[in-house]
């Protein structure tokens, strides 16, 4: 009788085969040929026994399997063919022990026993791969549950050899497949290696275009690909991983049959997605196809406990999300319902728990937010703890914990002004800032959050430490392939991380230089991942060809703004989505780099701008950087033979905030003030102290910083008497969105095109039609003749103008503009088609003219500089910036 056989036995078949097998063993000596093979037929009949018997009965016959195992090991020699696969079953019966037990030696030996099947195969035996594959799924459930690092580099070996084995039309590709995905994947969930994660997607992709899969076998392998792509994006903020694993799961849904007992799960899974999905856009729509498949997983709840609570904890989810939104006290009842009974249901020591206690302290903490309910954050703050006791360490979401209760700590510390409360989020803080498999991006809010908390603990030095630390991770999260629209979400997370390091920095005795470098690495965070593609690359061109070619050949892969889609239909040939591919992309183009910086004269490719560079900035005036931080604010200039700081102690940031809306930022009375506190101080410093007498007026460039980036600083002074005291009277100023873009503007290459792109768009659908638009393009017209430049006229049509502009010197655009409040990269130019295809600041983005160098932008449309969300003034996503960085070496706008 084989295993196999042994297998497909009921208890009662298999209970007169074991009294057989043990009558068998009676009447023979253990040197007959046969007695340890059916020595091991009888412990695989016993572990069958076990294994068809629990929880009901105990651990005995499981016992004796193993008694029987080791027996016949311990009887062959190393030669014997029948070693190894004695060994993993060995390892697979102290595997079920340990499982029973929680015997950390039994899954050590499990390991070890599997290694040693491993040793005892030879790779030309037909059973090579399938001991390895056995061997490998021991050897990582030891390291999971002794969460041991040292086997994780020799089971990814493992899994390569066994692929390599394995050709493509061979009947276990899938299997072999779906175990290394499986491992993988495992190993992700429980040390946070990206790359593991991403051998995980690349093995779950290939699976699904396999040919001649079922519809229920395809919709699994769908939904475990979803599964994966989900973990990239918690990890990297891509929003395409989120759409493409919703496409997944509803694809999964709809190939599984409502009769199946998978549809629940995969319901539940679809439901979690889109309500991540809603979780970023709090819009109704994204709610109502949340509620679609809630009210799917009501009509069919479960009744079996786990599955009940798997249910119920997906719903909470949503209905937690839906109180967040409209603050309805009935709204909060229900999710707190839905997510205690959800709790309530899963037991101690359940993979599920620690999820579910989060979500419910979740939904507390979102009421005292609400209400400013001291007691609902008390119970925010105690299930928070109880989360993180559930949460095994080197799980990749204990970070999240940690996060999670310093967060409603501090905002304890707020309430009673307690230092305790105050120090232990700091200290958690801490935890997350330097764990190294957590999301960066998740580091970098924990560092940012400890800053803040040290500054109200009046630790400068500690919170500049937290600061410093913070930006420098800041420069290693912006992954290459995240588009700009997920960069610009992320970023609004941050605002204030530069200025207030930047401070910080002068508090603590640093320099003027190391200060602006915070500020630069820290603000136009979208600015600085564009010009990272953009890079400079005439002398690498020189003098390594090679590593050039292979640059152009990935930014340009890279350099695009467009969503990726995904296909996940049946039998494609392509099994790589193309996320994962622009992923990859990313990854390589990350390594080519550092290659790059490796070598002679080209450390800082492609880097921010070291202080000399920034020193090139001032070469035709000097550059004013005015920082607006928590403790003061100062001025940053930068001149040709260094750099310096200037305290101004009369400007404050709550003056500022305050001046934002009531009076009008151009008002004379806020221009005075900004005279006052600002630009009189500053100017003064640099010697500018009256009207030239005589010659042209000195250049100076403005880099303002927060809400203060707003005001017309160029336009301060004092007008009522007309003595010259008015930044106008003085100096002539341009304004710059950072250092770095001053620098980037002026390594454009010189324009070698004679043409003027000249669009009138006075009348476009919904908006007044603006008689002088067509005037000004007439006159236009007559000027760029005299000027030996050709005028194009296309028709305002996105593109049209598009196409054009990488083909002129100077572009001046006549019409309306757009600030778009919620989301800037969506501002935009209004022309004939902007309902259908608008021309905004993301498709202005996606140009790269740093080659061609055009001369001038002039858009003479409203809110071309205008940025309508706070929380992204130090990102500086406005049109006039978007044709900057789109590569046109100077912009005029309103």
């Amino acid at each position: 009788m084989s295993d196999d056989l042994a297998e497909g036995l009921a208890l009662e078949e298999l209970e007169v085969a074991i009294a057989s097998l043990r009558n068998s063993l009676e009447s023979m000596s253990r040197d007959d040929a046969d007695f340890y093979s059916t020595t091991t037929l009888l412990a695989h009949a016993l572990r069958k026994l076990y294994l068809l018997s629990r929880p009901h009965e105990g651990l005995s016959a499981l016992e004796e399997s193993i008694t029987f195992l080791q027996q016949a090991i311990d009887s062959s020699s190393v030669g014997d063919g029948r070693r190894a696969e004695w060994l993993i079953s060995l390892a697979f019966g102290l595997s079920l022990r340990c499982d029973a037990t929680e015997s950390e030696s039994d899954a050590i030996e499990a390991s070890q026993v599997a290694y040693g099947a491993v040793d005892a195969v030879e790779k030309d035996d037909p059973s090579y791969a399938t001991i390895l594959q056995s061997a490998c799924h021991f050897i990582g459930k030891k390291a999971i549950r002794l969460h041991d690092e040292d086997d994780l580099d020799k089971m990814f070996e493992m899994h390569k050899s066994i692929l390599a084995v394995t050709p493509v039309d061979h009947p276990k590709l899938k299997s072999r497949l779906r175990s290394y995905d499986d491992t993988m994947f495992k190993l992700y969930l429980s040390f946070g290696q990206k790359d593991a994660l991403e051998e995980a997607i690349r093995a779950s992709e290939y699976i699904i275009n396999i040919p001649d899969q079922s519809s229920e076998e395809h919709a699994r392998n769908v939904w475990i690909l979803a599964q994966r792509l989900v973990q990239r994006y918690l990890r990297t903020g891509t929003s395409a991983d989120l759409d493409d694993s919703i496409r997944a799961c509803q694809q999964a849904v709809d190939d599984t049959p409502i009769s199946s007992k998978n549809r629940q799960r995969r319901l539940q899974s679809l439901c979690d997605r889109l309500g991540e999905k809603y979780s970023q856009t709090l819009e109704e729509a994204d709610f109502q196809a949340a509620k679609v498949v809630v009210d799917q997983i009501l009509n069919h709840l479960p009744m079996k406990p786990r599955s009940r609570a798997r249910s119920l904890g997906n719903i909470g989810i949503i209905l937690s999300l839906r109180y967040r939104q409209t603050g309805h006290d009935d709204h909060f009842q229900q999710a707190i319902r839905v997510a205690s009974e959800a709790v309530d249901l899963t037991a101690d020591g359940e993979i599920g728990r620690a999820v579910r206690l989060s979500n419910l302290g979740g939904v507390y903490a979102e009421a005292y937010h609400k209400t400013g309910n001291k007691e609902r954050l008390e119970e925010a703050i105690r299930i928070g703890r109880d989360a993180l006791t559930a949460t095994h360490n080197g799980h990749p979401d204990k970070a999240l914990r940690h996060f999670n209760l310093a967060d409603r700590l501090q905002l304890r510390y707020l309430e009673l002004e307690s230092t305790d409360n105050l120090e232990e989020a700091i200290s958690l803080y801490r935890l997350v800032l330097n764990q190294f498999s957590a999301p960066m991006f998740l580091r970098v809010q924990a560092g940012y959050s400890m800053m803040q908390c040290c500054v109200w603990n009046r630790d400068w030095n500690e919170a500049y430490k937290a600061g410093s630390q913070t930006i420098d991770h800041l420069s290693l999260f912006r992954p290459l392939s995240l588009q700009n629209t997920d960069i610009q979400r992320e970023a609004s997370k941050l605002l204030g991380l530069g200025t207030e390091t930047a401070s910080l920095a002068l508090e603590v005795g640093k320099s003027a230089a190391t200060a602006l470098e915070f500020l630069e690495m820290a603000r136009g965070v979208m600015a600085s991942s564009i010009n990272v593609l953009r890079a400079d690359i005439k002398d690498l061109e020189r003098d390594f060809p090679e590593l050039t070619g292979r640059y152009k050949h990935l930014r340009d892969q890279l350099d695009t703004g467009s969503v990726p889609k995904s296909d996940f239909a049946l039998g494609e040939e392509v099994w790589e989505n193309e996320m994962s591919q622009r992923y990859d992309t990313g990854e390589q183009i990350s390594a080519l780099l550092e290659e790059i910086r490796s070598k002679p004269g080209f450390e800082n490719f492609s880097r921010p701008e070291d202080e000399e560079r920034m020193r090139s900035a001032a070469a035709l005036g000097p550059v004013i950087v005015v920082n607006v931080g928590p403790l003061a604010c100062d001025a940053i200039i930068i001149q040709q033979d260094g750099f310096s700081a200037i305290p101004l102690p009369r400007l404050d940031k709550n003056d500022i905030d305050s001046k934002y809306q009531p009076l009008g930022r151009g008002s004379l009375k806020v221009l005075e003030w900004l005279w006052d506190v600002a630009a009189e101080p500053i100017l003064t410093a640099l010697g500018f102290t009256e009207p030239p007498h005589s010659g042209e007026m000195k250049r100076v460039w403005w880099v303002l910083t927060g809400s203060l980036s707003t005001f017309p600083i160029h336009a301060a002074g004092r007008y009522s008497q007309r003595n010259g005291e008015a930044v106008m009277d003085r100096v002539m100023s341009s304004y710059a969105t950072s250092v770095s873009a001053i620098v980037q503007s002026r390594r454009t290459a010189p324009v070698s095109h004679n043409k003027a792109l000249l669009v009138s768009a006075g009348e476009t659908p919904g908006h007044r039609r603006l008689a002088f638009a067509d005037k000004e393009i007439s006159v236009l017209r007559d000027i760029c003749r005299e000027m030996k430049l050709h005028p194009m006229e296309p028709e305002p049509l996105r593109e049209d103008v598009l196409s054009h502009l990488r083909k002129c010197k100077v572009f001046h655009f006549a019409g309306h503009g757009c600030t778009d409040t919620a989301d800037p990269s969506k501002s935009q130019l209004y022309l004939k088609d902007w309902e259908t295809n608008p021309l905004t600041i993301a498709s202005i983005l996606e140009l790269n003219l740093h080659q061609e160098g055009p001369f001038l932008a002039y858009l003479s449309a409203c809110g071309t500089g205008q940025i309508k969300s706070q929380r992204l003034f130090d990102e500086g996503i406005h049109l006039i910036s978007a044709c900057q960085l789109a590569g046109f070496r100077h912009v005029i706008g309103t």
